[in-house]
């Protein structure tokens, strides 16, 4: 591990240590223990924005491939996928890597690299357009809680991913100069550039199911919202649920570094609840209850992830991932 791993782990650890210490810990306990029996329905409550966001991911194939896709291995490569985003301090980027080989070899790699790619793109657009609608929701409804300074900070990062997001669509969908790198005209990325680009201009109305699957992914955390707070015997009303899990999208974006939310998932759910004007004891211990939650999702994430990696181990010719294409000498 490396030493700024470590650093970020530690901060964490120590972070939430802090919060428990300072926060009355009979009052988080009491908090956690009266969702009791509710957890055993909280934990497959991710089954359906992991559908959503499986069904996101077979838009990112173009039509003709996405015929006989089988939903099943969607959805674990969706799962395998991001629990290693989950708990590698990656930027959400080895778990990318996973998803291709989880498919096997019902596809070919080339277009299962493309897919990874498209839907990298189609995910982070939506999480860019859920945050920027979800702050004008939030701060225009009533709770009116963005104002100024915030909002335009706000405001301005779901912008700035967003452009960041077009910028990349542009660039993909272009024709190569002979020659340009690393994306070049000829070598290891031609056939990979070549397949995003005739995805993008032969299927901009799949791209745009894409993001709306992976937009309503999203916009279910906030039932999981109204779910956890309700058997913690707490009544949010709409709107302050979907202002939680707008501003959870918005801490974690900015977190993206630190593995398994050590800490942040803790801390922003403390503020974003006292924010709210709800005891900080309460934003605690949502925060504890999702993290567990989270945690066994991500576990159940890599046992998928191991089994599919020694059922191909036993394979003659296991199919090549991005990965390994990344390693080939240019």
């Amino acid at each position: 591990m490396k030493i700024f791993e470590r650093i970020v782990l530690v901060v964490g650890f120590v972070t939430l240590a802090a919060l428990v210490i300072k926060i009355n810990p009979s009052l988080v306990a009491h908090d956690i223990m009266t969702v009791g029996w509710g957890f055993l329905l909280i934990l497959p409550f991710p089954v359906f924005d992991n559908a959503f966001n499986s069904i996101a991911w077979r838009f990112s194939f173009s039509r003709q491939e996405a015929k006989g896709l089988p939903f099943l291995a969607l959805f674990k490569g969706r799962v395998a996928g991001d629990s290693v985003n989950y708990l590698t301090p990656s930027g959400t980027i080895a778990g990318e890597f996973v998803r291709p080989g989880m498919l096997g070899d019902i596809r070919s790699a080339e277009v299962k690299n493309a897919s990874v790619i498209v839907a990298k793109l189609t995910q982070t657009l939506a999480q860019a357009l859920f945050m920027l609608l979800g702050l004008f929701a939030v701060a225009r409804g009533p709770l009116a809680l963005l104002t100024g300074r915030s909002k335009l900070l706000g405001l301005g990062w779901g912008l700035l991913i967003s452009s960041v997001i077009g910028a990349s669509i542009l660039v993909l969908a272009s024709k190569p100069a002979p020659g340009t790198r690393p994306w070049q005209a000829q070598g290891r990325f031609a056939g990979l550039r070549a397949a995003i680009r005739r995805y993008l201009l032969d299927h901009p109305v799949r791209f745009l199911f894409s993001v709306l699957f992976f937009g309503l992914g999203y916009l279910w955390g906030a039932a999981e919202v109204l779910l956890i707070t309700r058997f913690m015997g707490m009544s949010l009303p709409l709107e302050t649920a979907l202002a939680v899990e707008v501003l959870s999208n918005i801490l974690d974006s900015l977190m993206f570094m630190v593995p398994a939310k050590v800490g942040t998932q803790e801390a922003g759910k403390t503020a974003i609840f006292y924010w709210l004007g709800y005891p900080a004891s309460q934003g605690l211990a949502f925060g504890l209850i999702r993290h567990l939650r989270e945690l066994l999702w991500a576990a159940a994430g890599f046992l998928l992830y191991a089994v599919n990696r020694r059922s191909l181990s036993s394979t003659e010719a296991p199919p090549r991932a991005l990965s390994e294409l990344l390693r080939e000498p240019l």
